[in-house]
């Protein structure tokens, strides 16, 4: 519980001084984070024994797929007509 309100502290700090700089930024901020609490109140725990077999790999497929994303629209418009 303790960590709970020292983490939920350091976020209002940040998001404090994300308001001073880009208050843009700390309204996404905001705004994800609700959406974080959300999701996390409605999606039920994950244990080991419930984990699907391809989430550990889903943050490397993701990344993968942007690279190759980015790669083909780089190599479309790198090209001179």
């Amino acid at each position: 519980m303790t960590l709970t309100i020292v983490g939920f502290i350091i976020f209002l700090i940040l998001c404090g001084l994300a308001w001073r700089k880009k208050p843009v930024l700390a309204l996404g901020i905001f705004l994800g984070a609700g959406i974080a609490c959300g999701i996390a109140a409605i999606a039920k725990p994950i244990t080991l024994q419930t984990l699907p077999i391809w989430l550990p790999a889903l943050p490397f497929a993701v990344v993968a797929i942007s690279l190759f994303s980015f790669g083909i629209l780089a190599w479309f418009w790198g090209r001179t007509p």
